[in-house]
């Protein structure tokens, strides 16, 4: 079931995300701080707990990309991830090694980063008349792009696109968004003639 694991702490005892979270509150600020800094520095495991840690985040539907956001609000965020992403339960996210459990949220923040940063580079270039008509007020967050995608595919139950990968959906929008600048650029050509 498991292979190679690689060791996350040195000669000292591991603690356990359950007992970090106890012990942090007793520690003076400066040794939180230190702590916080040292888990903000700790790198992607290949397991957390049994649960092995996939090398990206590709491979995840657009659905599990929306409950990672949502996640953000959760009680504890970081069990909500590891929930999502792992299928880990909350028992054993509370006794999984807690350097194992902070690279892995880090590991995902960097992902999150990484993926929003391409779907933030699709935009379409509105004209200065769309925008101030108020076009960035059509701007209707995940269930807007599970619509626009469910329609573009002809898909009659936006649910149902929570099931299609991010990587897809992200395609279909880089594809539309160069359609639709080129046939702006394409029509201002037109004006000028």
């Amino acid at each position: 079931m498991r292979t190679k694991r690689a060791k996350t702490h040195g000669t000292r005892r591991a603690y356990t995300y359950r007992e970090l979270l106890t012990l942090l509150p007793c520690c003076a600020e400066a040794q939180q701080q230190r702590l916080q800094q040292q888990l903000r520095l700790a790198p992607k495991p290949a397991f957390v707990g049994d649960a092995e840690v996939p090398e990206n985040l590709n491979a995840i539907s657009y659905g599990t990309l929306d409950d990672l956001r949502a996640a953000a609000s959760a009680d504890d965020p970081v069990a909500a991830c590891l929930r999502i992403l792992l299928g880990m339960d909350e028992a054993a996210v509370y006794e999984a090694n807690c350097v194992e459990v902070f690279g892995f949220v880090n590991f995902v923040r960097e992902e999150l980063e990484r993926i929003n940063g391409l779907f933030a580079k699709v935009r379409v270039n509105y004209s200065q008349e769309e925008v101030s008509a108020g076009v960035h007020e059509l701007d209707f967050g995940s269930f807007g792009v599970m619509d626009w995608y469910a329609r573009r595919m002809g898909i009659t139950n936006q649910n149902d696109v929570r099931q299609v990968a991010w990587v897809r959906i992200y395609a279909c929008m880089k594809n539309d968004t160069a359609l639709c600048n080129f046939e702006r650029r394409l029509q201002k050509q037109y004006i000028k003639k």
